[in-house]
């Protein structure tokens, strides 16, 4: 509505300057011709005014189609925001106001696909780590209802008794080991928690890991060699960075047997530090070794062990978040999973 009106209010304009135009045209007209009282010179001077209105009517109508011209460029331009594309509508090699428009609305339209890409991203992630923890509470929780309901038979003996309250115990454990986790998960990937990034030492950052797994690795025999080829200082952050090799190490025991050493190693690579935990086990099969650091992945020859598939998942995730990255190979005798962290010049 406001249109129209600003519209009706153009041509009231229009109309009023071209009267003046034709008032203007008769007043010089009549005033030549009493002043010079030649017809001849009053039709000429006539005729010359009527031409330059006539010149000043077409360029009129030049310019409002020229600008309705610009108008629907830059509503289709509006449409490029609108729709998230980057089509070019004026030309992008001229140094024009309306081209230095265009780059702006192109940049801005992809600063938008960019975030909308991110938030699908986010979006798909939540729905898979709903789905994720939904599958590994299925059957926890299955088996809570199944043993609490063998437990109030009367005429169950002690010996069942104590055999299904052992059961629902390691059940509960895994729970709270699995929210546990989750939380850790969850808080990484979301930001929650900052690394704390100091330069420090990262020897006894690995000395720290060795002494949360060493009572576990005594208790089922295991051996672990520390090997320090070097001595290094970098920015890290120590409690995070020893999450990750005890994960390293706690799956090196975990699938371990009696008897077995597992090699624990750091050195300098250039411009990087690394972080090795060689082991004994089975050698995990070369088309697995992508897929053990996703998250609730478990490999065919896992079936025999506890284990929810989340260790090896947040190691990766706690060194990439430190600009680093994790390699899987196989040794002669097992599997060596490596840390790689870039070491800053003084």
């Amino acid at each position: 509505m406001g249109t129209d009106m600003d519209n009706n209010k153009y041509k009231k304009i229009f109309y009023i300057i071209m009267l003046l135009y034709i008032i203007c045209i008769t007043g010089t007209a009549m005033a030549v011709f009493i002043l010079s009282g030649s017809t001849l010179i009053t039709t000429i001077c006539a005729l010359g005014m009527m031409t330059l209105c006539i010149i000043s009517y077409i360029m009129h109508i030049a310019d409002d189609i020229y600008i309705s011209g610009i108008i629907i460029k830059l509503s289709e331009l509006m449409d490029v925001l609108l729709f998230i594309d980057e089509q070019e509508i004026f030309p992008s090699n001229e140094d024009s106001v309306l081209s230095k428009l265009q780059n702006k609305v192109i940049k801005l339209s992809r600063v938008l696909k960019n975030k909308n890409r991110l938030e699908e991203q986010e979006h798909e992630n939540i729905k898979r780590l709903v789905s994720d923890i939904s599958h590994q509470l299925k059957t926890p929780i299955a088996n809570l209802k199944m043993y609490s309901s063998f437990l109030s038979d009367e005429t169950l003996d002690v010996g069942k008794q104590r055999e299904y309250i052992d059961i629902i115990c390691m059940t509960v454990e895994r729970l709270n080991f699995l929210s546990e986790n989750i939380i850790k998960v969850s808080r990484l990937e979301s930001g929650v928690i900052n690394l704390n990034m100091q330069r420090q030492s990262l020897n006894e950052t690995l000395l720290k890991a060795v002494k949360d797994i060493y009572v576990k690795a005594q208790k089922k025999g295991i051996e672990i060699q520390y090997y320090e080829k070097d001595k290094i200082e970098l920015n890290h952050d120590r409690n995070w960075t020893a999450e990750a090799v005890f994960n390293f190490l706690d799956n090196a025991v975990k699938y371990g047997t009696k008897g077995n050493t597992i090699y624990l190693s750091v050195q300098k690579l250039g411009i990087f530090a690394e972080v090795s935990v060689r082991d004994e086990n089975d050698i995990i099969p070369y088309e697995e070794r992508n897929n053990v650091f996703m998250r609730f992945y478990r490999g065919k020859n896992s079936n025999r062990q506890e284990g929810l598939g989340i260790g090896l998942y947040l190691s990766r995730e706690i060194i990439v978040k430190q600009g680093g990255y994790t390699i899987l190979r196989a040794s002669e005798s097992g599997n060596v999973f490596s840390i790689m962290l870039y070491i800053e010049k003084n």
